[in-house]
């Protein structure tokens, strides 16, 4: 089994190049979404609500991400201390289900890669950027944000570069879908090659 990493900041095209890989062959697996079994565990959720009172909970009784991303979105210490109550278990549930053996290709969509540290465990991580400017536009296309929302959220998303990765790989999306599809292409190309058996000379 290859295990690759992908990551992008917002509105960077990360989603769509996680997609293609998909319809190429890929075997996914969706960061956000174990993020969110994670938030449902009823220790990490008391543990939150301890920590930030119960404005983070929302009437069901469960983490409310919305109030939550509020409260830590530009508040650094705060999303330190989330993250020392939600990245360990978090961690330990990523690492379970990509920690595979088989054939194939398993990819993990994670925005947070980088802040996890998960590169050195992977045999590659592909990174998709963009210029801040069409980053901008496109979150205000997509969400209709304002442009003074659409920037807030764009500069308060601060990210790890890759490091230690075995393979890295970059993707511009600075150009139109065809062209995304391109590169995105040529870089699972690379990928697949990494999946063929070797050969006995």
């Amino acid at each position: 089994m290859v295990r690759i990493g992908l990551t992008g900041l917002m509105a960077s095209g990360k989603s769509t190049v996680a997609r293609r890989f998909q319809e190429l062959g890929a075997e996914l697996v969706d960061g956000d979404a174990i993020g969110w079994e994670v938030l449902r565990r009823p220790r990490v959720r008391d543990a939150i609500r301890d920590q930030f009172g119960d404005s983070a909970i929302d009437g069901r009784g469960e983490v409310d991400r919305v109030r939550l991303g509020r409260i830590v979105f530009l508040d650094p210490g705060a999303m330190n201390r989330l993250n020392a109550i939600v990245q360990p278990q978090l961690l330990a549930r990523v690492r379970e289900i990509v920690d595979v053996t088989g054939e194939g290709i398993r990819v993990l969509d994670a925005a947070l890669l980088t802040t996890w540290g998960l590169e050195p465990e992977l045999d590659g991580v592909v990174e998709v950027v963009a210029p801040k400017e069409v980053r901008i536009r496109r979150l205000r296309a997509a969400r209709g944000y304002s442009e003074s929302d659409a920037r807030e959220r764009i500069d308060g998303q601060k990210l790890p570069p890759v490091r230690g990765a075995r393979r890295h790989w970059r993707i511009e999306n600075d150009a139109d879908p065809p062209e995304l599809h391109r590169r995105s292409d040529a870089v699972w190309a690379e990928i697949e090659a990494l999946a063929r058996p070797i050969r006995p000379a």
